[in-house]
């Protein structure tokens, strides 16, 4: 059986310099940025809650008086019809996006910029990515549209992880620098966070935002970005400047579960268990499920068959109240066989899965 690695939950924690906001788990745009000129929010694309996230900042920071110009990877070709949508003039599903960035909670993202628009706001929206048909470097396109920006009013990215990486150890060859390294090295002041989501499926996360100067943000930071680049730096602070965790809502309880484990652990334990059994597999629970069958990971939603893909065969398969009961076994470093996942099915789907690694 193979081994997993897993990530702990976290619970929201969300720190205000000086500023209440009317939703907890939301940053301020302002805490966010400091004192600099550029913001930059990276991201894995396709994860709702990303572009929630971004909506949510910049409408309330234009809310409250402030200005904002806002710069998002769309093809600079696209900046008419990007003006019309924000305009009301054309709809927003006249804007092409990329495939890979494209989604439903994106144009949601971009409805809701274009109503701040609408109703007056100090706000403006860019397309900064590179045309398809013009030859350059994507990072070195988009510096120079950045750079265009900058003036009295703070500027604002939504990009994917690697880009908001401040230094990736490229080294002084400006051809493999990344946007936001980019916007440093011309000594204009950059703020830039990535984002992380923990694994598993649940209908609600929620955030915390991990300075990276704390010592569990290197994890974070690593699976976020991976290696960029073959001399990319071990301190987290020269990266970024913090991490978005997305952890799933959990509950704690207490359930006896039978163990097999070689190092003779008692068969009672507190485990994480989500509070509902109601299990939607839609397409984006279906994306969550390929996901976890590629990489080994039990995902609510999935049917057993799914589960075996995944996992293997179970340890042990049992009836409970709730319904079938499939344990499974891992092989750790140590050389100890150890359950590792517990997963209830529910009419053959599953309805909750543990972790008790």
């Amino acid at each position: 059986m193979r081994f997993i690695y897993s990530f702990l939950i976290f619970v929201i924690t969300l720190i205000f310099a000086s500023l209440s906001f009317a939703q907890s788990e939301q940053l301020s745009l302002p805490f966010l940025i400091g004192s600099k000129q550029v913001y930059v929010l990276g991201e894995p694309y396709g994860q709702e809650e990303s572009a929630e996230f971004f909506s949510k900042t910049v409408t309330e920071y234009v809310n409250g008086g402030g200005c904002l110009k806002v710069g998002l990877e769309i093809s600079s070709d696209q900046q008419e019809t990007l003006d019309s949508a924000m305009k009301g003039q054309v709809p927003i599903s006249e804007i092409k996006i990329n495939d890979i960035i494209d989604s439903v909670a994106y144009r949601e993202m971009l409805s809701d910029l274009s109503g701040q628009i609408k109703a007056g706001r100090c706000l403006s929206v860019h397309a900064i990515d590179a045309p398809a048909s013009v030859p350059v470097a994507r990072d070195a396109w988009m510096e120079k549209e950045v750079v265009s920006l900058i003036g009295d009013t703070p500027v604002v990215l939504l990009v994917g992880n690697a880009r908001a990486v401040k230094n990736s150890g490229a080294g002084p060859d400006d051809s493999g620098k990344l946007l936001a390294e980019r916007l440093s090295s011309r000594a204009i002041g950059v703020a830039t966070t990535l984002q992380y989501w923990e694994p598993g499926q649940c209908e609600d996360r929620t955030s915390e935002y991990v300075s990276t100067s704390d010592e569990k943000a290197g994890v974070y930071v690593k699976e976020s970005v991976g290696e960029v680049s073959e001399q990319m730096p071990e301190d987290p602070e020269v990266i970024a400047d913090g991490i978005l965790v997305w952890s799933c809502t959990s509950t704690s309880i207490s359930e006896n579960v039978k163990i097999k484990d070689d190092k003779a652990v008692g068969d009672e334990l507190t485990i994480e268990e989500e509070k509902t059994d109601v299990v939607v597999r839609d397409e984006k629970a279906l994306k969550k499920i390929r996901w976890g069958i590629k990489n080994n990971y039990p995902i609510r939603g999935m049917t057993k068959e799914e589960a075996v893909e995944a996992l293997g065969e179970p340890e042990t398969e049992e009836e409970s109240a709730r319904g079938d009961v499939w344990s499974f076994t891992c092989y750790d470093e140590d050389g100890f066989w150890h359950t590792c996942f517990v997963i209830v099915f529910k009419d053959g789907i599953a309805i909750a899965v543990r972790d008790v690694q």
